[in-house]
């Protein structure tokens, strides 16, 4: 769990720091009807977020709880052939905590490269 939380705090910091700067220049150069339909659209980051979910009830039900729509679980494959096809998604997908693990060894790997 704590392999996870540091990244996802870093990724929400960071996350959090550019996307007003960025929606202030995007909105600024958009019509008025196009700015009222921007504001509904889900935020770039949270279109592809991936996180490590268990596969218990009281987990799913918090899940559905805070986002509106019953978990979705996928593969480290999966995740990275949706981000390399620019894939985008409503809600956050789930993976077990091995998917999780691949996906980021997976990762470090190319980043080693």
């Amino acid at each position: 769990m704590t392999r996870f939380l540091t990244p996802a705090l870093i990724a929400a910091a960071l996350a959090a720091a550019a996307t007003p700067s960025l929606a202030q220049q995007s909105l600024a150069q958009q019509s008025p009807a196009q700015q009222t339909q921007a504001r509904e659209t889900v935020s770039p980051a949270a279109l592809r977020a991936v996180m490590a979910c268990k596969t218990d009830t009281a987990t799913r039900r918090a899940y559905q709880r805070e986002f509106g729509a019953a978990p979705v679980f996928v593969t480290a494959q999966e995740a990275v052939a949706a981000r390399e096809n620019g894939q985008r998604w409503s809600t956050p997908r789930c993976m077990t905590e091995h998917q999780y693990n691949r996906l980021v060894a997976s990762t470090q790997t190319r980043a080693s490269l």
